[in-house]
């Protein structure tokens, strides 16, 4: 039986000045003590049977069922509520199941013959800093010895790590911090899907689409997105509208990052996808889903680390990473991040060269309050490579995937270049026990100056071209944008959190408010060619490319000025509580949010031969456009065993559609959907895998268009509806077998659209988007398993994993007028992991598209034939990491 009240000879001493500090009292009335040989504690498995319930019960039962002795103050787990824990298990495991979610932890002293245990509070129990935002207990000093608290990760079930600055996380999360939740992801019900750090280690994953396609259901390269905002297609729709020029919808820590270029990952932790509408928290977010990038914050242990990736067409990659504390009592604690990193390409004339570099300065003068501060700078520097390659009758032209379709004596002399300076903090406070005050902030001020060509037209007979005097198959007419873009955006969260009980009811609650704004200008010269401007000189040919070789100088003229202005405002209210009762098996999720926005939209051309007074213009006649929505959202889980969960919700969104149409001047209406969704999740293997199915239905209104008309700035708004099915399985079913596994079906088609012309079934006239339609770049069935090994005993250290990916059709562009051909891409890794004295070391070597499939992206932007882009072909990476 477990024993109230009992005081423990040097305990009662408090010598645990950090278990002071966190509010745990030694002795006292309501206190429970432990003493239990270690040899039963840590390795010898029994059964348990504890169900959901008070934590107190729990811990109670715990100490029946076990013979231990625990010690802790009941003030601190008044509140708190576990799901409870059921089968064979060491009382490590047990412990570690029971404060899932309770924001408690606990800490072992292996000593002797026997083991004491601690309870103290914590904001995320006994997980570490795999979570940003979510801080690491300090060590607790007992008997003199100092032991790291957080030392498993998520997932991780007692591998340790190696004090590798929490790169060792394991594959599966158990809660995600985009949902502005603690419950675990079992009790949420929303479709969340994490990329752990040492799933983008294991698979050298570089960039944000790298580390999310693949791994997550649902996930794929959007039209275009892979050469420049790398934005994706989440349940059938890209996380950008085609009228948000820039709104990339990135988010970084839970606030939305306008106009990201190539985010780089060597500061992000982890990676989560939050699919469905997320407007009920974030305001402007597109109702497939969107992608949340978790920052590496400061570690009170000491680490470091410094690695070189080299690889195929000359890539090189050095990233540098340092935490540790910066005053002795560990108050002021920093890390810092770099890369840098420069690439050929599988495409001629392109390289491209990248530099980033993170600060975060963390303050934590006590166990209430939590300071961080990041500084970042993004430099990125190469000629465009943009989506360009077109397409011939229904398929991707038959040409090399290497082939340079612009001019590089116009982006090679000129070549791209993207600088970003951000700033932001973030701090939380408790207030009590039970609440707590979050607030976040940032600011990012971005020039971009870019030079690119695209294509207007390529004779492909029967489609129209405009392509005058084109006399052979592939002739075609590039258009040329040059100019420079600034790019300002300020995003700020304030948020209250908290958890009571009202009768038999459990409450997660939380009350917040947000803002947005983001400016973009872009000046430019834009040449719109219906014909060669330069006369007597060949049309450029796909399959015998000419390169004129006079630059920009022979084609800017007066007249050609063009500018692109685009600003929004967006304010909301929010409010969920996440209700759970029952004995904690059914949790009602009910949530709303009210918003107000506000944009400013305009586009311009030179309204003179002589004066290139475009942006004048843009500025003289931009339209304002205020709106205003509520979108509700209710969800339900119902949990009939720990490891078995249904679900189900509906979720509504808003956005503003900041544009006009070009011919009407009049301002598009607002977009808005609504999802339906159920679900079930279950963990398997003693938790240690998790998988989700799920269904979804989505229906769209008013989404902007691109015409192919009249591509310089009119709209068609159209209505769409994309609806599937999805299986995410993650995690590893023992200490040595590790997995990834999902696949999707989508249906994402046009609901309303242009108008049918029998006269024209293929719609080669128009190529615009008609009811019945398929969305472009949405594959039918996607599929993906990712399996690693890892081995014990002599060859301790060694890793070897592979991986296949099925990506099914897709068709091209809006019309349906191409499509392009399923492919499969296999891959996989051999890594080893040894130590000297405290140095770790990695080598690795990673080969993806082992069989060098060719495979093609989809475009719709500006012309939708011929922006497609090509992917990357067989490539080697291989890289050696040293960590002390």
């Amino acid at each position: 039986m477990a024993r109230k009240g009992m005081r423990i000879g040097d305990f009662g001493q408090r010598r645990a000045a950090t278990a002071t500090a966190i509010g745990l009292f030694i002795a006292g009335p309501s206190a429970l003590a432990v003493n239990v040989p270690a040899a039963r504690a840590s390795i010898a498995p029994q059964a348990f049977e504890i169900p959901a319930g008070p934590i107190a019960d729990a811990l109670n039962r715990l100490a029946d069922e076990s013979g231990v002795q625990l010690i802790y103050d009941a003030a601190l787990t008044r509140h708190a509520r576990t799901r409870g824990v059921a089968g064979k298990r060491t009382l490590e495991e047990a412990l570690d199941e029971l404060l899932t979610g309770t924001g408690l932890a606990y800490q072992i002293d292996p000593r002797g013959k026997s083991i004491s245990i601690v309870l103290a509070q914590a904001d995320i129990g006994a997980r570490s800093d795999a979570v940003p935002g979510l801080e690491s207990l300090p060590p607790i000093e007992i008997g003199g010895e100092r032991l790291p608290q957080g030392n498993r990760a998520p997932g991780a079930h007692g591998r340790p790590t190696d004090g590798a600055g929490d790169r060792m996380t394991g594959y599966k999360t158990d809660r995600a911090g985009s949902t502005k939740l603690d419950a675990p992801l079992m009790q949420t019900p929303i479709a969340v899907q994490g990329v752990t750090r040492q799933t983008m280690d294991d698979q050298q994953a570089v960039s944000v689409q790298d580390a999310v396609v693949g791994n997550v259901s649902s996930v794929a390269p959007a039209p275009g997105g892979n050469s420049y905002w790398q934005t994706l297609t989440i349940r059938g729709f890209t996380t950008t509208s085609v009228s948000g020029y820039g709104m990339s919808q990135t988010y970084r820590n839970g606030l939305m990052q306008p106009f990201v270029m190539n985010p780089s990952t060597a500061n992000v932790q982890s990676i989560e996808v939050v699919k469905g509408p997320g407007a009920v928290l974030y305001g402007r977010v597109e109702p497939g889903g969107f992608v949340d990038m978790l920052i590496k914050r400061p570690l009170e242990t000491p680490y470091y680390s410094i690695e070189e990736k080299v690889g195929s067409w000359g890539r090189t990659r050095t990233t540098v990473d340092a935490t540790g504390p910066l005053t002795a009592d560990k108050t002021w604690l920093y890390r810092l991040t770099g890369e840098y990193m420069h690439a050929g390409s599988f495409v001629d004339y392109v390289t491209s060269q990248n530099g980033f570099g993170g600060l975060t300065l963390a303050y934590r003068p006590d166990e209430r309050l939590k300071v961080n501060l990041d500084l970042e700078y993004t430099d990125l520097y190469g000629p465009d490579n943009a989506a360009n390659f077109p397409a011939i009758g229904n398929r991707p032209a038959n040409i090399p995937i290497s082939r340079y379709l612009e001019d590089p004596t116009v982006t090679v002399n000129n070549p791209n270049h993207y600088m970003r300076r951000f700033v932001g903090f973030d701090w939380d406070y408790k207030l009590d026990e039970t609440w707590t005050l979050v607030n976040r902030f940032s600011y990012a001020n971005t020039r971009y100056l870019s030079s690119g060509e695209f294509f207007n037209c390529v004779y492909d007979p029967p489609y129209p071209t405009g392509c005058a005097g084109a006399s052979a198959v592939g002739d075609g007419v590039n258009s040329l944008i040059v100019g420079h873009n600034n790019l300002r955006s300020i995003s700020t969260s304030l948020d209250l959190k908290g958890k009571l009980d009202t009768g038999f009811l459990h409450h997660e609650m939380m009350f917040g408010t947000d803002h947005v704004s983001s400016a973009s200008s872009n000046n430019a010269y834009y040449v719109f060619n219906s014909q060669p401007f330069w006369s007597g000189w060949p049309q450029f040919n796909i399959y015998n490319p000419y390169y004129a070789g006079y630059g920009t100088s022979g084609q800017l003229k007066a007249g050609s000025g063009f500018a692109l202005i685009k600003n929004q405002e967006w304010q909301g209210l929010y409010a969920q509580d996440l209700v759970s009762f029952y004995e904690d098996r059914i949790h009602l999720l009910l949530g709303g949010r009210y918003d107000w926005a506000s944009a400013t939209s305009s586009t311009q051309f030179s309204s003179s031969a002589l004066v290139d007074n475009a942006f004048d213009l843009a500025n003289f006649k931009a339209a304002h456009i205020n709106d205003h929505a509520f979108s509700p959202r209710i969800g339900l889980v119902i949990q009939p065993l720990f490891w078995l969960s249904f679900y189900g919700n509906y979720t509504e969104s808003f956005s503003l559609n900041n544009g006009l149409n070009s011919v009407t001047y009049a301002p598009l209406g607002p977009q808005k959907a609504v999802q339906w969704e159920g679900g079930v999740k279950m963990e398997l293997f003693d938790k240690r895998l998790s998988a989700t199915f799920a269904y979804y239905d989505i229906k769209k209104t008013n989404v902007a268009q691109k015409s192919v008309v009249a591509p310089s700035g009119v709209y068609d708004l159209l209505d769409a509806e994309s609806k599937g099915v999805e299986m995410d399985l993650i995690g590893h079913v023992d200490d040595n077998w590790s997995i990834i596994a999902n696949y999707a079906h989508t249906e994402a088609r046009v609901t309303k659209g242009e108008a049918f012309n029998p006269a024209d079934p293929l719609d080669l006239a128009k190529e615009a988007p008609v009811a019945g339609h398929r969305l472009p770049g949405v594959p039918d069935n996607m599929g993906a398993v990712w399996i690693k090994y890892d081995a014990d005993g002599a060859l301790r250290g060694l890793s070897a994993g592979a991986g296949v990916q099925r990506v099914g059709a897709a068709q091209g562009d809006p019309a349906n007028s191409f499509q392009m051909p399923a492919y499969t891409i296999l891959n996989a890794m051999l890594g080893y992991r040894f130590a000297i004295g405290p140095t770790h070391v990695t080598a690795q070597i990673n080969v993806n598209n082992i069989t060098n499939e060719t495979y093609f992206y989809g475009a719709t932007s500006f012309t939708n034939r011929f922006s497609m882009t090509p992917g990357t072909p067989r490539n080697v990476l291989g890289s050696l990491r040293v960590e002390f």
